[in-house]
């Protein structure tokens, strides 16, 4: 299939070309809109799209064409860019417009340009099935580089390429077929349903094994992962940032590093990952390791303890100590869960961490002397206070912590309305927002959740939305930001960020809509030794290691007697949210030896699709084959009815019969028509004039049709050969023969 022209190729052709090209770009665009201004990509695209429907739609000469192309261009140029204030045209347009525009354009020009030059490159080099598994073959290693090596995640993108790249095929496989074979061509172009049903056939097995193909560890590791690990990354995930946890608090660092914060009044700046250890922990469960939260949001960040202030109470600790005071919630279990904390840094942390919800503390270190303050209220234990964290040499090394681990009935909680959650309100102290907070951040978070009936519902699609609509970034382009309240400018001007972003994008849309929350930072679980790592060095242990790269926030929603509830807004990390036992026979919600980062890169494409969405491709696909299967059996489905209809099961010669008065009624629609007086054998040779061909199949039916209609015992397989040779019959005269004709009546079709 190798051409010297693109004029060569057929319309059809070039039309489905053409498609598969646009859906290809599209996935480029998809890509750099991030990077790129909003002027850049709209003018982009248009260019795509308006080069490819010039094509497509104008049957001129390649001169007439072309020239089309580049007028078309340049008011592309003009009118995008004036719209977007770029460029303000004066004099004539020609030539003061267009040289304005030259001048002014860089460096749009160059992206329209290059993005038009490599659509006309593709649509006229890659002519050949090879070029077009090569080209097809560049892209998705291209976009697995990036989705492996980048923190975008571009597993939707590679499956739009895929899909291109199936039909691109079959459109290249027909078009060679009727190049070759023009008379088959001809014969084929008369079965245009069975084709399609084919193909069909093919794209629905690729969506149902795509929606029922579970995740699964990956069997090796990429060369990048394997290095982060090796040089002490734990989850690799965002973080909460710091500029003072040095060896004091009023320590500058001069560059801005991961690790736990200190001031959370301003967010928003980027910051480099930094992969130093902070503490192994030995644990039988996975769980986020909760530092403090915060209540009060100012537009810019979140306000610090002394604004807030807490009712704390001192607690010195040991396993003789009381345990510490909790809300519990009163529709949800516990487990009881240790949890050893060893510190491989020498900082000292405000608090001390463990999961939620602590219920004691030991100190397994030298320290005798603990001043440690528990507020029971927001579940945090502050080591000397929360005023003055202060540089204390008796920060523990080593400690004990013993967790209530809350078992949530998510199934249960579902089903929860509003008003059976808060029966005398939700608690107004968490559901404060700064007077200024723009509206359209409150419409934003109305219209996501909009299709939700019950609170919890409105959360789980309101957390999908922020994971699936924004980039994750650890340095977010803040050029781009307008608006002086964090979150608006997060949500609609900047469109990216890391933690901190989505975790404080959560809790604000959550509380505009009524639901209590909180923010809370802390560190993600971190890294296991790998299997090989601990056949090497067994006495590693499978201790999380958690550095500084791990530091993170979240957001805690309040959901009446079923408590505080972890929500993960964040792309790349799993909450590890632990299911009631009567709910889910596997009470954990993630994997205990996976990190965060490696549980997001193992999510498939359709997994990060909308449930809706989910539901309606697989009820297409299904449908598809559930067509093809009545297709196929539509001989059999025809015997059944006409056993039900006469009230006893049909002899084979009786199915021979009327499989042969079926063709003469398909044979009607084709023209083939039989006279009220006119016997079979007349009909059958009145045809066979008239299309020769028929003989090879009409001769052999007529044959088994009169043994049927006169022999007293005919062979059981007699029918199945009269419905083969009726089948090709039906294929000689051109058609697919789908539609099944009405069964005659016993007389006629037993006495003619």
């Amino acid at each position: 299939m190798k051409l010297t022209a693109n004029s060569q190729l057929p319309k059809s052709y070039q039309s489905l070309t053409l498609l598969w090209i646009v859906i290809i770009a599209m996935q480029w665009i998809d890509f750099t809109e991030p990077l790129w201004f909003s002027v850049t990509t709209t003018l982009v695209t248009v260019t795509i799209i308006m080069m490819a429907l010039i094509e497509w739609l104008l049957p001129v000469q390649a001169a007439w064409k072309w020239t089309i192309k580049i007028i078309a261009l340049l008011l592309i140029w003009r009118f995008i860019l004036t719209s977007y204030g770029v460029y303000v045209p004066f004099g004539p347009f020609f030539p003061d417009q267009i040289r304005g525009m030259a001048l002014t354009f860089t460096p749009y020009i160059w992206f329209s340009l290059i993005a038009w030059v490599l659509l006309e490159a593709a649509l006229r080099l890659v002519v050949t099935r090879l070029r077009i598994l090569a080209f097809l073959a560049v892209h998705l290693v291209a976009f697995t580089i990036l989705d492996s090596f980048t923190r975008y995640y571009l597993w939707q993108n590679v499956a739009w390429i895929v899909f291109a790249g199936l039909g691109w095929l079959v459109s290249a496989h027909f078009y060679e077929y009727r190049r070759k074979y023009p008379h088959g061509w001809q014969r084929l172009r008369q079965s245009p349903f069975k084709i399609a049903v084919n193909i069909f056939m093919v794209f629905a097995c690729v969506l149902l094994i795509g929606i029922s193909m579970p995740s699964v560890s990956p069997t090796l590791t990429d060369p990048y992962t394997a290095w982060i690990k090796r040089s002490g990354g734990g989850g690799g995930g965002p973080s909460a940032l710091t500029s003072a946890l040095g060896d004091s608090p009023s320590a500058v660092q001069e560059e801005v590093v991961s690790g736990y914060s200190r001031d959370d009044k301003t967010l928003g700046d980027g910051f480099e990952f930094s992969y130093s250890p902070v503490m192994s922990i030995e644990t039988p469960v996975r769980s986020y390791w909760r530092g403090e939260t915060r209540r009060i949001y100012s537009g810019k960040g979140w306000a610090d303890l002394e604004q807030e202030g807490r009712d704390t109470e001192r607690y010195r600790g040991g396993p003789d100590a009381d345990p510490l005071m909790h809300d519990q919630p009163g529709k949800v279990e516990t487990m009881r869960v240790e949890q050893i904390v060893t510190m491989s840094t020498d900082k000292v942390y405000p608090v001390l961490f463990g999961g939620y919800a602590i219920e004691s503390i030991e100190l397994l270190d030298e320290r005798q002397q603990a001043d440690m303050r528990w507020a029971g209220k927001q579940a945090e234990l502050f080591w000397n206070g929360y005023r003055d964290p202060g540089d204390l040499p008796d920060y523990p090394r080593k400690y004990k912590v013993v967790a209530n681990i809350p078992l949530i009935p998510l199934k249960e909680l579902e089903q929860v309305s509003y008003d059976a959650l808060y029966p005398e309100g939700a608690p107004e102290e968490y559901l404060q927002l700064p007077s200024n907070l723009p509206q359209r951040v409150k419409d934003l978070a109305e219209e996501i959740t909009a299709e939700g009936e019950t609170p919890y519902a409105k959360m789980d699609l309101l957390q999908q939305y922020l994971r699936q609509n924004y980039e994750y970034t650890n340095k977010p382009d803040l050029t781009r930001r307008r608006s002086d309240d964090f979150v608006d400018s997060f949500l609609f001007e900047i469109r990216q960020g890391y933690c901190d972003y989505y975790s404080t994008a959560m809790v604000v849309m959550a509380r505009s809509l009524g639901i209590p929350a909180r923010w809370v930072k802390g560190y993600a679980p971190g890294s296991q030794p790998s299997d090989e790592m601990m056949m090497r060095n067994p006495e590693l242990g499978r201790a999380y290691n958690v550095s500084n790269a791990d530091a993170h926030s979240w957001a805690e929603l309040y959901f009446g007697d079923y408590g505080w509830i972890p929500f993960e807004a964040t792309p790349g990390f799993v909450s590890p949210i632990m299911e009631a036992p009567e709910e889910s026979e596997d009470t954990l919600t993630v994997d205990t030896n996976t990190d965060t980062e490696v549980v997001a890169a193992e999510e498939s494409f359709f997994s990060k699709l909308d449930p809706v969405v989910m539901q309606r491709i697989f009820v297409s696909a299904v449908s598809v084959l559930l067509l093809w299967t009545l297709y196929q059996l539509r001989s059999e489905l025809y015997f059944l009815w006409l056993r039900l209809r006469l009230g006893r099961p049909l002899t084979p010669g009786e199915k021979t019969i009327y499989e042969t008065l079926r063709l003469v009624r398909r044979m009607r629609r084709r023209g083939f028509t039989r006279g009220d007086q006119e016997t079979l054998r007349e009909a059958f040779g009145r045809w066979k004039l008239e299309r020769p061909q028929l003989a090879e199949a009409l001769d052999p039916l007529l044959l088994l049709y009169e043994q049927a209609m006169y022999s007293p015992s005919p062979a059981a397989a007699d029918w199945r050969t009269a419905r083969e040779l009726s089948r090709k019959a039906t294929k000689l005269v051109g058609g697919h023969g789908w539609r099944q004709a009405w069964p005659p009546g016993p007389k006629r079709s037993l006495g003619q």
